[in-house]
């Protein structure tokens, strides 16, 4: 079993103390198991029924009961029968062992457990001081009502004035330390002081307003007063008569832990040394100065003292009603804790307090939690004031630079000691809260807020019930922190904390923290190499039993804290592993050596196998190691040939596996040049299709625009690198339809009147003028909100790269301005010697194809042809518009040329634009498709695009052809592809697109 769970319960007090059990399972039976044991004592107090539901005596704490039987002869025997477990107590001494036997925990739940364990140990020494206050105030109240019981009114008086009579003042060499105060040697030599007491509910003995009364003898004290003084003295003195402090300490108390028990008197105030080490004789501990350490602790003053209490400082309570209240000392690290002693009358008479040292404790317990290298621990209240931290703690949350007097005195005053009691206060200590971390300027950072919600937080939490989890970060100050401020680096690092509430103390809670990475990296282990091979060749015929071993060597290093008990194990025949089992401390590593033989091998044989490293479960602490490591075994036994025999009988086969090895290889370079030019010619296709798409939705060149006045201004066409600096550059679409809706943009197209120079003539230059003229005057616009698109001024001509990208958004250029304008005056081609004209122009593809861009997007409202001085509506001549769709079958200057110098037709780089051209317009006809589903009617321009779609769809392999006749200037005609199935190919790219966007 991995874990296991044990619960005993335990009916009657008489049963032995299953903590010894728990005990014994934890260190010595079961080692190897990670087990949880939840301890409960069924203790039912004297009156209660089986199944009733009662509180007890003190507070209903049953776990951690001390008896409450009267004195009797055998007093010393119980006290020892109690602190050995007993009956109702386990013993704090054996929850110290069983925490000193915690180990370094590898898992999250080892550590909550052994923190648990931790806190429960410190509830432990609180509530041994609470049951001890418990104890003694309950048999102070039982003595005081016994004596009142068994005498008579008269020799009551008597003991009174018995023990007033003995008062002493002060003696002289208490010097000024002395204020007013009286004290009285009993006959066990415990000191009973007296003084006047600020906070006094009574008028025996106590500051008038702010100033003191100071006695100068007894004869000072009223009748009133001496009647108060007397049952004070003798309340006192029964309360120190009746406490054997050597007894207490040798059976409750943990060593240097609790001490200082005392008794404090409220009217009058007196204060009692229990402890005759404090007490002594003579008065000379006494010598106190003002204000003095009588005071009654502000919590059990304020609800049972003070005037301003329920009952006026003089209700009739029960032991039930009073809880034990704890405080800071005056001295660092210093706790007190203090309960209610009620007199014969049920009334409260003054208070029982003990010291705690949280010096002691941490360093008996907290200081030496070594669960994890780094972890550290901490006391906070409801409100997170720290009431103790571990000097790791300090360095972590805060400073290890603080001191004790930054950490535990916040407001700066002095606190009064035995040694030096003026000049200062006996308040508690003011120490640093918690939530002053958050600041990561001054402190570490960590936020222990949510922590502290849970902890005291409505639902609660409870030491004795079991530990919580919960994770801090400690924020990044590897740049600010370190040796010159004090804290210790963090790096940004997660802590696990567990925590949970005092159920002794139930406004303190208990931290225990620890990085995690810690917890994570405390078992590990390392294996090298992963993989042993042996090749053996061997000559036939050869007896295998009797080859060499093969030796080889494995390393395992323990990179982890916790010791590593492994164990080899392989599932192998042919392997001997030694040793196969061991242990590495932490950093130790161990060498396995491992022989491979073929006692059982054959020649021409592979043998693989796998060796594992895993841990021993039945050694302590196997468990933490949950992940195993494999060594790889891999062993070839090859078979040798002579020559001859390699001639004679194995020729034939080599020849063969020699030509089967060139038919693979042959096949495999075919198919690898038939796989790469298909993936080639994939990738161009899918290349070309991307960029169609790309080409109606971005431009891949800027769209460059010429002003009317630029125009004008050199009375000829400049090419694109000369108007570079004076030109408009658009550079994305969403600028292009910005721009164009702002001014009035014309496009002209017009065919070149020579192979290098697009109009040598100028005649076509003076056209264009003359339709930028007709245009203002009749659209009404102004000449500088007019731009010119003209092929040579806008497209790069020397850059052949650029140019094609420019190409590829031609369509798109045409499709965005307000104006298409055909210039096709006669003019005389230079190179060709033929008249250009309307129609050489209609006849060229690269025209076509700006023509159907515009067509497509804006309609042939604005498409106009300037002939003869004068600008015509293209709709208006018969046959034009619908020639415009055959851009393949038109004429190109590249192919009159032959292509002389040239690597691609110009109908190859027309093939991305028209292709994207389609795609818009197959996209568009699917949206207008979709609109007719919702309306009856149709728009005019919903009718054109639907009818040009048709009419290309009836001819779609004219329209856009698979392959065409690429001609070279040699004469030699190549049949190259063009569209191939591209179309068939593009629906499905834009719906992957469209999903993308979608």
């Amino acid at each position: 079993f991995e874990s296991t769970c044990i619960v005993f319960c335990t009916k009657n007090s008489t049963s032995h103390s299953p903590f010894k059990l728990m005990t014994l399972l934890r260190v010595v039976a079961l080692p190897h198991m990670a087990f949880h044991i939840i301890f409960t004592a069924a203790v039912r107090p004297e009156g209660c029924s089986e199944n009733a539901s009662c509180t007890g005596k003190y507070g209903g704490q049953s776990a951690l009961q001390l008896d409450d039987a009267p004195d009797d002869p055998n007093e010393e025997e119980h006290l020892a029968d109690v602190a050995k477990g007993g009956p109702y107590v386990p013993s704090c001494e054996q929850l110290a062992a069983a925490l000193h036997h915690q180990r370094d925990a590898c898992t999250v739940d080892e550590f909550t457990e052994a923190s648990w364990t931790a806190t429960w140990e410190l509830d432990c020494q609180f509530q041994k001081a609470q049951n001890v206050l418990a104890m003694l105030t309950n048999r102070f109240q039982q003595r005081a009502k016994a004596a009142h019981s068994t005498r008579p009114g008269q020799l009551v008086s008597a003991q009174l004035e018995h023990y007033f009579s003995k008062l002493k003042p002060c003696p002289a060499s208490c010097g000024s330390s002395c204020v007013g105060q009286l004290y009285l040697d009993t006959p066990d030599k415990r000191g009973l002081l007296m003084m006047p007491q600020p906070e006094a509910t009574g008028s025996a003995y106590a500051y008038s307003g702010n100033k003191v009364h100071l006695l100068t003898n007894k004869n000072e004290i009223t009748s009133e007063m001496q009647d108060r003084i007397n049952a004070g003295l003798w309340y006192a003195s029964l309360v120190g008569h009746l406490e054997n402090y050597s007894q207490t300490e040798k059976y409750y108390f943990s060593d240097g832990v609790q001490s200082r028990l005392r008794y404090r008197g409220n009217d009058p105030a007196i204060l009692t040394e229990l402890d005759i080490t404090y007490g002594g004789t003579g008065g000379q501990s006494m010598c106190l100065g003002r204000p003095n350490k009588n005071i009654v602790d502000p919590g059990n003053y304020m609800q049972y003292f003070s005037p301003t209490s329920k009952c006026g400082g003089s209700c009739s309570l029960q032991s039930d009603e009073l809880r034990p209240f704890w405080m800071m000392g005056t001295e660092p690290e210093e706790l007190v804790a203090s309960k209610v002693a009620l007199d014969h009358e049920d009334k409260p008479m003054g208070t029982v307090a003990l010291d705690v040292s949280m010096v002691a404790l941490g360093q008996k317990f907290l200081d030496l939690l070594r669960f994890t290298p780094s972890m550290y621990a901490l006391i906070v209240e409801l409100s997170g004031r720290i009431i103790f931290m571990c000097p790791a703690a300090k360095a972590l949350i805060f400073n290890r630079n603080m001191t004790d007097k930054m950490i535990y005195n916040q407001d700066g005053r002095r606190r009064c000691t035995n040694a030096n009691p003026h000049d200062c206060t006996w308040d508690p200590l003011k120490p640093i809260n918690l939530h002053e971390a958050e600041d990561p300027v001054r402190y570490s950072g960590a936020n222990f807020s949510e922590i502290l919600a849970v902890m005291f937080g409505t639902s609660g939490t409870n030491c004795s019930n079991e530990a919580h989890q919960g994770k801090v970060v400690y924020p990044n100050t590897n740049g600010t922190s370190g040796a010159n401020t004090g804290r210790a680096r963090t790096n940004g690092t997660e802590h696990l904390v567990s925590f949970c509430a005092l159920s002794s103390v139930p406004e303190w809670g208990v931290m225990i923290g620890t990085p995690v990475d810690e917890i994570a990296g405390a078992a590990s282990m390392q294996v090298t190499p992963e993989i042993l091979a042996v090749n053996y060749t061997a000559l036939t015929g050869a007896d295998l039993q009797h080859l060499q071993h093969f030796k080889q060597q494995v390393t395992i290093k323990n990179t982890g804290r916790i010791p590593f008990p492994f164990q080899i194990d392989s599932h192998a025949n042919f392997v001997d592993v030694e040793p196969r089992m061991g242990k590495l401390e932490q950093n130790e590593s161990q060498v396995i050596h491992v022989t491979l033989h073929s006692r059982s091998a054959q020649l021409g044989g592979t043998y693989s196998g796998t060796m594992y490293v895993r841990a021993n479960l039945l050694e302590s602490r196997g468990t933490c190691f949950r992940t195993d490591a494999h060594v790889s075994l891999l062993m070839n036994i090859l078979k040798s040939k002579s020559f001859l025999q390699q001639l004679s009988a194995d020729y034939g086969e080599w020849i063969l596996g020699l030509l089967a090895a060139m038919v693979v290889l042959v096949f495999f370079l075919v198919a690898s040049k038939m796989i790469r030019s298909h993936v080639r010619k994939e990738a161009r296709q899918t290349l070309i299709l991307e960029q169609a798409i790309q080409s109606t939705k971005a431009l891949q060149h800027p769209m460059v625009l010429i002003t009317i006045a630029e125009f004008k201004k050199h009375e000829t066409l400049l090419s694109h690198e000369e108007v570079h600096g004076r030109s408009v550059w658009l550079y994305t679409i969403d600028e292009v339809e910005i721009f164009c809706s702002e001014h009035h943009v014309v496009f002209v197209s017009h065919q070149w009147t020579a192979f290098d120079c697009p109009d040598p003539t100028n005649i076509q230059y003076r056209a264009m003028l003359m339709s930028i003229e007709t245009l203002r005057v009749q659209q009404c616009w102004q000449e500088q909100d007019m731009f010119l698109w003209v092929d040579y001024s806008s497209i790069p001509q020397k850059h052949s790269e650029t140019q094609a990208l420019a190409i590829n958004s031609l369509t798109t250029y045409a499709s965005h301005v307000d104006a298409f304008v055909v210039v096709a005056p006669e003019v005389d081609h230079r190179d060709l010697g033929v008249v250009c004209h309307k129609g050489t122009y209609q006849g060229r593809a690269w025209c076509r194809a700006e023509q159907l861009a515009h067509l497509l997007a804006v309609g042939s409202k604005n498409m106009y042809l300037a002939e003869d001085g004068v600008l015509t509506h293209l709709s208006d001549i018969e046959g034009w518009l619908e020639q415009s769709v055959d851009v393949f079958s038109g004429n190109l200057t590249c192919c009159q040329r032959k292509h002389e110098g040239m690597d691609k037709c110009d109908k190859e780089l027309l093939v991305t634009p028209m292709l994207g051209l389609w795609a818009q317009l197959c996209q568009r006809c699917h949206e207008h498709q979709k609109q007719l589903s919702r309306q009856s009617t149709f728009s005019e321009k919903l009718l054109k695009v639907t009818h040009v779609h048709r009419s290309i769809t009836d001819r779609i392999e004219e329209v856009f052809p698979r392959e065409f006749d690429f001609q070279h200037h040699d004469g030699h005609v190549e049949r190259r592809q063009l569209f191939g199935d591209l179309l068939s190919r593009l629906p499905q790219l834009q719906e992957d697109e469209d999903a993308i966007l979608s």
